[in-house]
């Protein structure tokens, strides 16, 4: 009866086939994806090295088909096992309407991009070329999007650099302030050695040398703590770079952490043994010269 409503022309043929076409690639896609299902459940169970064997004498599939199919069941098996069981609402997962080809096609964008994409562009219904052209757009958009995250990085890295050679250069001019005054102090100590070379020869000032030498060692004392504060300043300072480069390339280069660590706590060993030999070798103070009057 309905032949005889519809008039039967080629165009009306034509469609009747794509529909045909369309519904056994719906079915091909389905039964790829319980191909793939029961290719990686073999490929469990099989020893090493058997698996291209066993495909080619029990399947006659290569290997690189079987591991299509096991992809197609990766990326889509759960969900079109969803879509098997709805109802035909406008709930149902995006791809319940693709082809085998459309889901091959469909595998060149991210997985995390994939779904909203087949509803936009109602994937279902396009040609193989159409959804090539549009997957190569996304991916285009992808990458400008990326690019521009990147950029984004850059900005604050370039940022962060900046306020790091700012705290070097402060950290530069500290140490510069303190090596002047560790010069200034050593001009104290030339001027006193100046003064212990005229007495030298003098009997009677005698009491003057030793003051003088009592000041003298005093003042070499203060140019040295002089001098430790500042290189302690600048090795506080590099340690804290150093290890705030250390912590930065955990994520770029794990391996050069690792091996920068191993120098820093080698580094480190060395300061502590040689603090502990200098500790037991320390001098103390020097004393105040007596009085000369008790003799």
């Amino acid at each position: 009866m309905s032949d005889l409503l519809t008039e039967r022309t080629p165009p009306v043929i034509a469609a009747e086939i794509n529909i045909i076409k369309q519904q056994t690639n719906k079915i091909l896609l389905a039964s790829a994806v319980e191909v793939g299902k029961r290719l990686k459940e073999a490929k469990a169970l099989l020893p090493h090295g058997e698996w291209g064997k066993w495909l080619e004498e029990s399947v006659s599939y290569s290997q690189r088909t079987a591991e299509k199919l096991m992809q197609v069941f990766d990326e889509y098996g759960i969900k079109l096992l969803v879509s098997s069981e709805d109802d035909g609402s406008s709930n149902s997962p995006p791809m319940a309407n693709l082809t085998y080809t459309q889901a091959l096609i469909l595998l060149g964008l991210p997985v995390e991009e994939r779904d909203a994409f087949i509803a936009e562009n109602d994937a279902g219904s396009m040609s193989s070329r159409q959804l090539q052209q549009a997957i190569y757009v996304k991916n285009q958009e992808l990458a400008g999007e990326e690019d521009e995250d990147l950029q984004k990085v850059f900005a604050e890295q370039k940022d962060k650099i900046s306020k790091l050679s700012d705290e070097r250069d402060r950290a530069k001019k500290e140490a510069t302030d303190n090596l002047q005054a560790v010069w200034a102090e050593q001009g104290n100590v030339l001027k006193l050695q100046r003064k212990l070379d005229v007495l030298e020869n003098e009997n009677t000032a005698a009491k003057r040398i030793a003051e003088i030498e009592y000041e003298s060692k005093l003042l070499k004392l203060n140019l040295s703590m002089s001098q430790a504060d500042a290189r302690f300043e600048l090795i506080a300072k590099g340690l804290d770079d150093l290890f705030i480069a250390i912590k930065e390339m955990a994520a770029a280069d794990p391996d050069a952490c690792k091996l920068y660590i191993t120098y820093a706590n080698q580094l480190m060993s060395k300061a502590m043994n040689k603090l502990k030999r200098i500790e037991k070798t320390t001098m103390a103070v020097p004393k105040a010269p007596e009085n000369p009057e008790k003799d």
